[in-house]
């Protein structure tokens, strides 16, 4: 008998069931999959609370004894609404999510070559399978990963060897998804297209003029956007346009949206922002240090240019005739220097109206993972190095290194004794 499409499953741990026919229909959809009798027996909560419901179904009959539930919040009334546009709307973010499990479960990922610069991690699958989803109901049924053990748990409580590890095969499973990609904007366009328009993001001029600046100016009125900031900004969105390095990115690449095995093989999870960039956007995280996440310290000396040049070693045993992209030309070293300043930048406009505010200088407690989160006023000086280093070795990008050094001044004239975030635990 077919589970009854009412039945609610709920955890004795939380007050969140699952809407009504969700269970039921998770069913169905596996038992389509799968060609075999499953059940849903029971629902353990993972993330209820995030940016969807995630939930672990367990199974009978399956080849396989759970799968992952991803479930779209739902409004004020308890339904899904399929309508949603907006960036941040739970259609949205659900649709980014199916397109990219279905184009990457639809590209062939490329090995590279030769043999030994094969490891676990270009082997392993990049994302979790897809193993169905309801449009109506608003949700998703992916392959269970097992245990949760990503990036952010090793950098937060690994050895400095696993730190390292983890951190290849995060660069790794970048890499072979961009190489499987680049080219076939027109195929993922296709996938996503049929859920409706994809949502846009802003220019970093605009992102910069409508949010940095007026908080530039409520610390210090004299930093201003004149017309060389303007153009060295205008000249970041410009390169970063360049359809020579379009790839499919997950988009929110951060430390805990991923699995690590203990070889360090990483699968990426969290598409809800996927879509095509810019590859080295993806790579300067490792640079401008994991920008759009709550897990943010440094790193080690050495430890980014290092992990750039293992990126590099993949697009070049893929071969520029094949890719048609040279990983050891002037137009990769300033991508990625124009990638790392988008980066600092953009983070930069999120990060000072925060620190503006007397709480600024706090680091709050994040008690589900036991850590004390960088300041806001540490980020920003953080990330004012950042873009600093990258400027300095741009032309284009040279009147950012006086303003880097001038909201540096200001910024240590309004918070003295402000320290600059130490490194991650993992290295310790």
């Amino acid at each position: 008998m077919a589970p009854d499409p009412e039945n609610v499953l709920a955890a004795e741990d939380t007050t969140l069931p699952l809407p009504a026919g969700v269970a039921a229909q998770a069913a169905r959809l596996l038992r389509e999959h799968t060609n075999a009798d499953v059940r849903v027996t029971g629902y353990e909560p993972i993330r209820p609370d995030g940016h969807a419901h995630v939930a672990r179904l367990m199974l009978t009959g399956a080849p396989f004894t759970s799968a992952i539930l991803k479930l779209a919040h739902r409004g004020e009334n308890g339904e899904f609404d399929p309508t949603g546009t907006d960036l941040w709307s739970p259609a949205a973010r659900l649709w980014n999510e199916w397109a990219g499990l279905a184009f990457l479960s639809s590209t062939t990922l490329s090995t590279p070559t030769p043999p030994s610069t094969v490891t676990p991690s270009t082997l392993t699958p990049p994302t979790p399978r897809l193993l169905g989803g309801d449009a109506d109901l608003g949700f998703l049924l992916l392959e269970d990963l097992g245990p949760d053990r990503s990036l952010a748990h090793v950098l937060l409580g690994g050895s400095p060897e696993q730190a390292r590890a983890a951190l290849e095969g995060y660069v790794d499973v970048l890499a072979r998804i961009h190489l499987a990609t680049f080219d076939r904007t027109p195929d993922y366009d296709r996938l996503r297209g049929a859920f409706g328009p994809p949502s846009t993001m802003s220019t970093l001029a605009e992102q910069t003029k409508g949010q940095l600046f007026p908080a530039l100016a409520a610390l210090d009125e004299s930093l201003t956007l004149d017309a060389d900031l303007a153009a060295a900004i205008g000249w970041i969105d410009e390169l970063l346009a360049d359809p020579a390095w379009q790839a499919y990115s997950p988009q929110d690449c951060c430390p805990d949206n991923n699995q690590v095995d203990a070889e360090g093989a990483v699968r990426l999870f969290d598409l809800e922002f996927g879509n095509y960039r810019h590859a080295l956007l993806d790579l300067a995280y490792v640079r401008t240090v994991m920008p759009t996440c709550w897990c943010v310290r440094r790193l080690p000396d050495g430890l980014a240019d290092t992990l750039v040049e293992r990126y590099r070693r993949h697009l070049a045993a893929a071969g520029q005739q094949a890719t048609g992209r040279d990983p050891d030309g002037p137009d990769f070293v300033t991508a990625l220097d124009a990638s790392q300043a988008f980066w600092a930048l953009w983070t930069l406009a999120w990060h000072l109206p925060a620190a503006l505010e007397p709480d600024g200088a706090e680091r709050p407690r994040f008690e589900e993972w036991n850590f004390d989160l960088g300041s806001r006023r540490e980020i920003v000086g953080q990330r004012l190095t950042e873009l600093g280093e990258a400027a300095v070795r741009q032309p284009r990008l040279a009147p950012l290194v006086g303003f880097a050094e001038r909201v540096r001044t200001a910024v240590r004239q309004a918070w003295p004794g402000i320290e600059p975030l130490p490194i991650y635990p993992a290295f310790h």
